[in-house]
């Protein structure tokens, strides 16, 4: 059961950083294609966004077998870190490529 509620959880993150990325990210780029005057987004999406599309693919493959932290000394383990470290590498190429999209749109 505990499996089955970690992979769910996994799956609601997932919905949860499309969505977010569709309404803060992509609709804003659309707006922008459109030809609106000012357009405006919220940096704190380019974390948020592969952060849960990240670990939540991490819970849908592993389930309750994820072993990102270590309770007892509260740090993460190897396998938290290298999901981080996917997180900040999605999080600037993100922002890189959504900052290219606006430049080349003629937004600054």
């Amino acid at each position: 059961m505990q499996e089955l509620k970690a992979r769910l959880a996994g799956l609601a993150l997932i919905a949860l950083g499309v969505a977010l990325g569709w309404f803060f990210a992509i609709r804003p780029l659309e707006e922008a294609r459109q030809g609106a005057p000012e357009v405006s987004y919220s940096l704190k999406i380019f974390l948020i966004v592969p952060l849960c599309i990240i670990f939540g693919a991490a819970f849908v493959v592993k389930g309750s077998n994820l072993s990102y932290r270590n309770v007892e000394r509260q740090t993460f383990t190897p396998t938290g870190w290298f999901l981080f470290g996917l997180v900040a590498l999605a999080t600037a190429a993100g922002f890189w490529w959504f900052k290219e999209q606006f430049s080349a749109l003629g937004y600054q």
